[in-house]
């Protein structure tokens, strides 16, 4: 199966392929659910070096609205999503759109992370 792709209708983060769609959420709840417009990645000294990284103190800072409409996602992790439904719970904000945000915060934290032993 093909990745999902992000589509914004109206303000609303849906994930698709081919014919299947999950709703996400507003993308201005995915935003407040992250914490703001941008998202800090902080890169340790070796990690500084890699000539794609243009930031002299090590923070790389991340448009959440370009991210989160413009990321696609694996089968399982929609698969996943599924699980939580839109009724507001956490942060008043729907489950399923507090649980994209948070998985998508862990994709960006990986992204600093990446050569550390877990």
């Amino acid at each position: 199966m093909n990745r999902y792709e992000p589509e914004c209708v109206d303000g609303v983060l849906v994930l698709v392929a081919d014919e299947d769609r999950l709703e996400v959420g507003t993308v201005d709840d995915v935003v407040d659910a992250v914490g703001g417009e941008t998202y800090a990645i902080e890169y340790d000294e070796r990690q500084r070096t890699q000539p794609w990284l243009d930031t002299d103190d090590g923070v790389l800072e991340v448009d959440v609205r370009e991210t989160a409409t413009s990321l696609n996602h694996t089968p399982e992790t929609v698969s996943e999503l599924r699980e939580y439904d839109m009724t507001t719970e956490k942060y008043g904000l729907p489950a399923r759109t507090v649980e994209f945000a948070d998985r998508l915060v862990d994709i960006l934290e990986r992204q600093g992370r990446e050569g550390e032993k877990e």
